[in-house]
Order: C-alpha cells, then structure tokens, then sequence
C-alpha cells in the first residue's frame, strides 16, 4: 500500500506568511460637492464673499423702483420722494467637527511599518471631507437643521421617518440620516424656527431605507416621541435647530414660508413683495408635474428678469441651474433626438464640474437637492459671509491637539463661522412640484 504523502498547508504556513498592505485609502461614499464648489468662493461673476466682524455684516437694499417724473405745463415741480430702502444683515452660524482618539493609536501608527495610513492624517481626511458634506447639506436647507421628519412611532426606540429637510415630499427619509449620528428629536415647529420641545437625545444604532421611508433605530428610549416629529444634529449639551447657516429654501423662500429674510419683510404678505425670489409650481404656474421642458425654465428665467433686472438670457454664465439627477433626467426625455448629452456637449463651471446648457444655462445634477425641483440661481447676488474658514480650531499658539483631561488620549476640532444669504433676493427663483421618482442617490 502505498504512503499517504503529507502537504504543508496554508495553515501550518500562518506564522511564516505576511500580510500586505498596499497604501490606497478608499472612500466608496460619493464626495460629489456641485452646489458648494460653485457658491464657497467669491470670484468675478460669483457669489460676493464677505467678511465678518463686530455686530454682523450689513448692506443697504432698494426695496422698489424710484417715482416722481412727471410734466407740468406750467412749470411746476414734482412731489419729492425717495425710492424705499431697506438695510439687510446676516449672522454668523458656527459648525463644528470633532474627533477624539487614544494618544497610543496615533503614535502606534507613525511609522510606515506600523499601518498604511497614519490615523492622524486619516481623521484630519475624514474631517475635511466631513465638513464638505455637512456645508453641502446646510445650503439646500433653511437653517432649521431638520434632517427628517418622523412619520410614525414602532416604539421608544425605532421610528419611521420621511421628509428631508422637513419638506414633504423632498425625498429619501434616509437621505440626511446614517449610523452613528448624535441626534435630538423635537416637536415640529409651528413656523419656521419658532420654539419647539425637546423629546430626548439618542445616536442612531441602523437606517433602513425603503422607497422615501426610512426606518431609524436608536440606543437611548425616546419615549415621548409623536408623528411630525423632527430630527436635529445634537451635541450633549444642546442641539442644532435653528443654528444652522441658512440655505437655499430660506434664500428663495420656498412655499412662502420664510418672507421676512436677513432682516426684510418680503413675499407676497410682506412690506417689501419685490424683496422676494420667485416660486412656480409644476403643473399650476408652469408646465406638467410629469413632464419637465426647457420652456418651463425659459419662463422661469423669463419672469426673474422681468421682476429684478438681471437677465439669464443676457448673461447665462451668471446663472446657475439645480436639480435632481432624476428631474434632469425627465428634461433629458424630451430631448431625445435634438442634443446629446455628451461631454464635449457640457460646458465648465467652478470646481471641475461640467454642466449641460438649458436654454443657454449651465444645469448641475445634485442628488442634495429637495425631489422634484429646480432652482435658478444668479450667482454674483449670491453671498458667503466668512469669518473662520474650515480649520482646525487652535488659538494663540494652542495647538489643534488638544490633551483629553484624566484620559491618555488627544482631541481635534474642525470648526467654521459662516452663513449663506442673498444680496439681491428677487434673482433667484424655484420650480418645485414635479413627480421625481427616480432616485440616484448616495442612499441603499
């Protein structure tokens, strides 16, 4: 009979074989940033960027056109007035990141030998690229700080929740919402950032998602909670609602909910109705909820020049349109046949994005942006108010490592003080409305 041969197999080889490690760092959530790299920096034919001090940052607003031409036959002059003039003013809001780590990681993990990736310039990575997502949600929002608005309660701990930035219909539930968020559930306000009750603080232990539902599960009973409902950022010793830097709702006033913006009373109810952006509706002021066309954006560009002056047709390159990447592909439908979407066919805007032209205006695709709408924005009345840029917060020599008291550990912050608003706020203006079912988004 003949001998059974012995292999030496890769288990009796684990002590003598290595693992190796190549030096990539990949990152598979979509960083695509659109909307903030085209409104952070103040350039010739951009948004203003202004610097704050003291009291805040004011500027003075002509409320309405000029009047008193008249003719007299006899000579006489007209009754003196002066066009009306309002003083605008914005704040600053102050965003913040923060890390902590053991001081025995960071030093473990110097050396090339140690790991493929220092932990330091890892955590200083994800707080660069956390900052981004976070100024990029904070400019399709209001200011509220509303992540999603809670549908139903399962029990004290798992909720379904729907409507992205507290709009109906905006979308994903999930879509501002992941694992490992420090969250504060309030009652829903009764008008845009009125006093509401704080129902508890909790971190998110899972988000399922399910069409524009998502089911969120949490660590601590929230026992109190109630449909409508809504979800802020906390921190353990208050929370985010109505701190936040204002964004693009509170800028065109969406649904005419927010009239009185950066200190001057607009909208339709308002003193100051010019002090107002323009919104349309899909299917009541505009064309079909179903259908997007490019005449639907020809009028809306068309109505905006008439109401402030500035024309897209005169200066395209000063405008800038938003939407879903499922409202552009509506748009794309029926234009089949008449324009290939096809790089050579874009045209470039700020931050190494390209655009399709839409009635002579650059469209970006922003899956941030509220379902089932379009914004027309004139960038160079478009303002960013800075006071400290994205950083790591150190004063005075105190370095950004920060020792953790009683514990042999070291913290960094990344902060910024900040807001968004509008010189000019009859230059932009919304299409909101349209049956967007497509969802091509960061959510699974």
């Amino acid at each position: 009979m003949a001998a059974t041969p012995t292999y030496l197999t890769d288990t009796g080889l684990a002590g003598l074989t290595k693992n190796v490690y190549a030096n990539y760092r990949i990152n598979t959530f979509p960083l695509m940033t659109a909307l903030l790299a085209n409104v952070r920096r103040g350039t010739k034919g951009g948004p203003e960027n202004m610097r704050f001090a003291g009291k805040g940052v004011f500027w003075d607003v002509i409320v309405d056109r000029p009047v008193g031409f008249t003719a007299s036959a006899n000579g006489f002059l007209p009754v003196s007035s002066i066009a009306p003039e309002q003083q605008a003013s914005l704040q600053v809001a102050r965003t913040y990141v923060r890390r902590q780590v053991d001081a025995l990681a960071l030093m473990a993990t110097e050396a090339r030998e140690g790991a493929y990736v220092p932990l330091a310039k890892k955590i200083m990575q994800e707080m660069t690229d956390l900052g981004r997502l976070g100024q990029q949600e904070v400019l399709h929002g209001d200011g509220q700080a509303i992540k999603a608005v809670i549908a139903s309660v399962t029990n004290a701990t798992t909720f379904v929740v729907t409507s992205p930035y507290g709009i109906s219909g905006a979308g994903q539930g999930g879509l501002l919402l992941a694992q490992g968020m420090f969250v504060a559930v309030r009652s829903a306000p009764a008008t845009p950032y009125a006093a509401t009750t704080l129902r508890g603080k909790a971190k998110i232990l899972s988000v399922v998602n399910s069409g524009d539902n998502a089911t969120v599960s949490v660590d601590t009973s929230i026992g109190t909670a109630v449909a409508t409902d809504i979800i802020v950022p906390a921190t353990t010793s208050d929370d985010s609602y109505a701190a936040y830097p204002f964004g693009l709702v509170a800028v065109t006033n969406r649904g005419g909910a927010y009239g009185t913006f950066e200190g001057i009373s607009g909208g339709s109810a308002g003193t100051y109705p010019r002090w107002d952006a323009l919104q349309l509706t899909a299917g009541q002021n505009v064309g079909n909820a179903n259908t997007v066309s490019e005449l639907d954006i020809w009028q809306l560009a068309r109505q905006i020049a008439g109401r402030s002056g500035k024309d897209a047709q005169a200066k395209p390159s000063e405008f800038l349109l938003i939407a879903t990447p499922g409202v552009a592909e509506m748009l794309a439908t029926t234009m089949i046949g008449q324009r290939q979407f096809r790089t050579a066919d874009m045209v470039d805007i700020k931050g190494g994005f390209k655009a399709v032209s839409i009635a002579g205006i650059p469209l970006v695709e922003d899956y941030w942006c509220p379902a089932g709408t379009i914004y027309l924005l004139h960038l160079p009345t478009l303002t960013w108010v800075d006071l400290l840029d994205w950083v790591k917060l150190s004063y005075e020599g105190a370095g950004p490592w920060r020792w953790i008291q009683d514990q042999d550990g070291y913290e960094l912050s990344f902060g910024s003080y900040w807001n968004f608003g509008g010189l000019q706020r009859n230059t932009h203006g919304s299409i909101v409305g349209y049956n967007d079912p497509t969802r091509f988004t960061h959510v699974i």
